[in-house]
C-alpha cells in the first residue's frame, strides 16, 4: 500500500519501519527527543500544502508518530524543514541526510546541529527507514 508523504498513515508506516530497524535501535540507543519534520510546498509539487509529522523518539524506539499539532512544533527538541522536492529526494534515498543538512537542503529550524552530530548514524537509519515506506508523491507540476 502506498501513502502520500507526511500524512497520518504515512507516519504510522514510518514508525513501524523504525521500530523494526535493528540498526536504528542500536545507533539511537542513547538518543531521546521529539522530532517534527516539516514539508513546505514548492513549485515541484504545487498541490501539496505544508505538512508536518511528529515523532516521539526514545532510546531506539519510535513511541508515537502522527500529524504534528501546533504544540508539537512548539515543544519538539528538533524541527527539520525542507521543500517537498527535497523530501522527495530524501525519501527516495538520494543522498546522505547529514550532507543535506550541510548543504542547506534540510534545515534544522529548532535544535542544535551539534547535538545531532553524535547521532548521525541514527539519523541516517531513521531516514533509511522512511525510504522503506511506499511513498506516493502527486504528479509533478
Amino acid at each position: 500500500m502506498s501513502f502520500e508523504p507526511f500524512t497520518a498513515e504515512w507516519a504510522q508506516a514510518w514508525a513501524h519501519q523504525v521500530n523494526t530497524n535493528a540498526a536504528y535501535q542500536s545507533a539511537a540507543s542513547a538518543w531521546e527527543g521529539d522530532v517534527v519534520l516539516v514539508m513546505a510546498p514548492d513549485s515541484k509539487f504545487p498541490s501539496l500544502g505544508e505538512r508536518a509529522v511528529f515523532l516521539d523518539l526514545w532510546h531506539g524506539a519510535c513511541r508515537a508518530a502522527r500529524i504534528a499539532a501546533p504544540a508539537d512544533l512548539a515543544n519538539a527538541k528538533y524541527v527539520i524543514r525542507a521543500d517537498a522536492g527535497v523530501w522527495e529526494g530524501v525519501l527516495r534515498g538520494a543522498g546522505a541526510p547529514m550532507m543535506a543538512f550541510l548543504t542547506g537542503k534540510l534545515k534544522l529550524t529548532k535544535g542544535e546541529l551539534s547535538s545531532l552530530l553524535p547521532f548521525a548514524s541514527a539519523a541516517k537509519e531513521l531516514l533509511s527507514s522512511a525510504t522503506l515506506v511506499d511513498t506516493r508523491f502527486p504528479n509533478k507540476a
